[in-house]
């Protein structure tokens, strides 16, 4: 289909003379004393200048639509809003370039997400764009899957870093990722998520006269961890199987506090490579403070355990008080009829901070710097551009179309989704999610796990069994870190040490003696 743009030039010569095109009463227009020759060359030049527009349209019209394809896997809810931000994007493309854009949407299961690209690149049959675990990232662009974004022509910043600063941080820094010896942009943030912490307000209020005997607000959530055991002592009957709070084991789930607690797992030595960093006074306190909610404390109603009532169904259930969930639960909880809030995760309390040399000295519960100890953890899907994309141009824009300020905008207030630019998050319309605002003040506290590939191992194979055996009272903390930090080492920074030595070692070879 012609736009009508284009179209109009391809008329009659008489029509297009009306137009305004040059013919030889051009030259009877100048003045009398300019030089036939001065007029004869600006006739020419206008000749020319409208004939190249009309090649150039013309081909602009003849040329096939540009096709590309969008693997995703959302919820069917948030399918058909998909279809209306392509069908804006064609659109306003057609409008603003006079080309025609088709994009196919493919449905991928997004647990089956990252195994399908990897069989599809080997077939050589990739998509343009894919909407993946924001966790996944990392693997795919190691695996030559995704492409660099910032080296595109088109990228519409002067450096990452610039356009970080439009993004939620946490859900940008997923997408930034070094290999070989290079930092770049492998995607954009497309939708994000976070921990925060869910109360039962009717379980509250039943135990309203103790909590205010104990110095507790039974109509506020707790702040700080030592306000979570407070109030969990009060709210905990074993006798009845109700208990304060309700942990998971998942590394993910624990990252809430290990961010808090200013904790690394990972970090680049001064040649550049990886080494493990989870150990120390902090990761200590980190883990002994999450394990000391069931060992020490006893508000915890073991449901870390395998087999154990899960900390949603418990939560559902009434035998948690608190969990720290997502706000994907929120449309579950809300249709069983159960009375909840969402608060921000608690903190670190402030004298431990201190301690610890997470904040300053003079430090105050109203400072900025308290206030960003209730740091939470990044979950959600990123868009990415493979590289075997035909028109990764256009796949940016595309990218950039998606998490827009209109678009992000449309999102929350439809969706209740969090928006992943800053700009977006003011001054939404969420009567219909009166929890958004909490998630959208958690998730600019909030940073991810660590950028290696192998994420799957760190979590399931070397974390969880290690901190299993910690809340069992089999080992210590330390003990665990430093089996973790061996682990971690040999199984996941070794092949990605060796992978970038041999990097270097190739562009060593590449280039040329002296420079």
């Amino acid at each position: 289909m012609r736009s009508s743009g284009v179209g109009r030039w391809s008329g009659p010569l008489s029509e297009r003379k009306r137009r305004g095109c040059p013919d030889q009463r051009e030259c009877r227009r100048q003045p009398p004393c300019a030089p036939v020759w001065q007029a004869a060359l600006a006739g020419l030049v206008r000749v020319l200048s409208c004939a190249g527009f009309l090649l150039v349209a013309g081909a602009l019209a003849a040329a096939p639509p540009a096709r590309l394809t969008l693997w995703q896997g959302f919820k069917f809810s948030e399918v058909p809003m998909l279809r209306r931000n392509v069908d804006e994007f064609v659109a306003e493309y057609r409008q603003r370039t006079g080309r025609e854009v088709v994009i196919e949407i493919g449905q991928v299961p997004f647990s089956d997400m990252v195994k399908r690209l990897k069989s599809a690149a080997l077939a050589r049959q990739m998509p343009d764009m894919a909407i993946i675990d924001a966790n996944s990232m990392v693997q795919l662009a190691f695996g030559g899957v995704a492409l660099p974004l910032d080296t595109l022509p088109n990228f519409p910043a002067a450096s990452i870093d610039e356009l970080r600063a439009r993004y939620v941080p946490g859900a940008f820094d997923t997408n930034v990722i070094t290999f070989k010896g290079e930092r770049h942009l492998y995607g954009l943030p497309a939708q994000t998520t976070t921990l925060a912490l869910f109360w039962n307000k009717g379980m509250f209020r039943a135990k309203a006269k103790e909590l205010r005997e104990a110095g507790l607000d039974p109509e506020r959530a707790p702040r700080d961890w030592d306000e979570v055991v407070r109030y969990g002592k009060v709210l905990t009957e074993p006798s009845k199987n109700l208990y304060g709070f309700g942990m998971n084991n998942s590394f993910w789930f624990s990252m809430p506090f290990y961010n808090q607690y200013g904790v690394e797992i990972v970090r680049r030595n001064e040649a550049g490579l990886l080494e493990a960093a989870f150990r120390g006074p902090r990761a200590e306190a980190a883990v002994n403070r999450r394990v000391g909610l069931y060992r020490e404390h006893g508000i915890e109603g073991g449901a870390w355990r395998e087999g154990a009532l899960d900390p949603d169904q418990g939560f559902l259930n009434q035998r948690y008080a608190m969990i720290l969930v997502g706000p994907w639960q929120i449309e579950n909880f809300r249709s069983s009829g159960l009375d909840f809030g969402v608060a921000l995760v608690p903190r670190v309390p402030l004298a431990e901070a201190k301690a610890l040399g997470l904040v300053p000295p003079d430090a105050d519960e109203n400072s900025t710097a308290v206030h960003a100890l209730s740091a939470s953890n990044i979950g959600g899907q990123n868009i990415m551009v493979s590289t075997s994309s035909k028109h990764p141009d256009i796949a940016l824009e595309f990218a950039l179309h998606f998490t827009s300020e209109k678009v992000q905008r449309a999102w929350a207030e439809e969706l209740g989704q969090i928006p992943i630019l800053l700009a977006a998050q003011q001054n939404l319309k969420l009567d219909k999610f009166p929890e958004v605002p909490v998630f959208i003040e958690q998730i600019n506290l909030a940073k991810p796990l660590p950028a290696l590939p192998y994420g799957g191992v760190l979590e399931t194979e070397i974390v969880n069994p290690e901190m299993n055996l910690v809340l069992q009272g089999r080992q210590t903390a330390a003990q665990a870190l430093e089996r973790i930090c061996a682990q971690i080492e040999r199984r996941v920074l070794k092949p990605v040490n060796d992978a970038e030595m041999a990097a270097r070692a190739e562009i060593r070879a590449k280039t040329p003696s002296g420079n």
